[in-house]
């Protein structure tokens, strides 16, 4: 089932090839985005769920999935933890529409949106979460593999530095030496060596704070993480350890002087952050 996303995690499951027969094997699939009803049967044993509740039609699909079927399986970012979309959440609901919508009424065509974009366990329980935008396909064929047998699932839990190639020397020491005077862009650096750790050479890196599985795929392009995996542990916030990483390596003051700090670490993540959304116009007494 598809909600508010990209469809990009179905697309990614589709990567399995002809690994998909022996998923097919052991279940019939009789509801997919791609063909089937267009309604969930009422009884399933394994859904899976991928894209936010970003509107009243996502929130119904969603609940009727969650009475239909014994298994929940959240697959991606969006689902899981709200995703890119979820950034409109800093934004009150009002200006949100104007931007899409202009002056001109929106159609009674649309479903509504919700108030904020949220992931799917903001309303159901969730048997397994498989972040990642989108997830590697073995994540999701491993996943829905556990669901379908009845088997337990088991998630990374470390940070993807740990599965990254690169070489890690002064970030790993502790040491007043290691201040950086700026945080480059990509684009910014003549060069970027390929082998050195990214944040030893002033690109921002959300690795030490994504959970690992994707096999660092990014980091081995010459690409910094963007964090679309997730906190490793759900007890820290990973966009707050992601400024506490630049405060730490920046001069005092440095960080009021980036132009997106709350895009760039809550890239992924806003939606279940503790990050206060704005008071929108509905919810005022004035």
């Amino acid at each position: 089932m598809a909600l508010g996303g990209c469809e990009g995690c179905h697309v990614s499951l589709l990567g399995a090839h002809e690994g998909l027969l022996d998923l097919l094997a052991a279940a019939d699939l009789v509801f997919s985005p791609f063909n089937g009803p267009d309604e969930i049967p009422s009884k399933v044993d394994v859904v899976m769920v991928e894209g936010a509740v970003t509107n009243d039609e996502d929130l119904r699909r969603l609940r009727s999935a969650r009475a239909a079927a014994t298994t929940l399986v959240a697959v991606g970012s969006c689902a899981v933890l709200g995703g890119i979309g979820g950034l409109r959440n800093l934004y009150p609901l009002s200006d949100v529409q104007s931007t899409a919508y202009g002056e001109s009424e929106k159609s009674d065509l649309l479903p509504t949106l919700t108030r904020d974009v949220h992931a799917v366990s903001d309303f159901v329980d969730v048997d397994i979460s498989v972040p990642g935008c989108a997830p590697e396909t073995v994540q999701i064929v491993t996943a829905l593999t556990a669901a379908i047998l009845g088997e337990p699932y088991d998630p990374p839990i470390r940070n993807l530095c740990d599965e990254c190639h690169r070489t890690k020397k002064t970030m790993l020491v502790h040491s007043k030496e290691f201040v950086s005077d700026n945080v480059y862009a990509l684009m910014e650096l003549d060069v970027i060596d390929h082998d050195a750790c990214l944040l030893e050479q002033g690109l921002l890196c959300m690795g030490p704070m994504t959970r690992e599985g994707c096999g660092a795929l990014c980091t081995a392009a010459n690409v910094p993480c963007r964090g679309c995996a997730g906190p490793s542990r759900l007890e820290f916030e990973q966009g707050a350890k992601a400024v506490d990483a630049l405060a730490a390596v920046l001069p005092a003051g440095a960080l009021m002087y980036m132009e997106d700090l709350i895009g760039t670490a809550y890239r992924f993540s806003l939606p279940v952050s503790v990050f206060p959304a704005p008071v929108n116009e509905e919810d005022s007494d004035d």
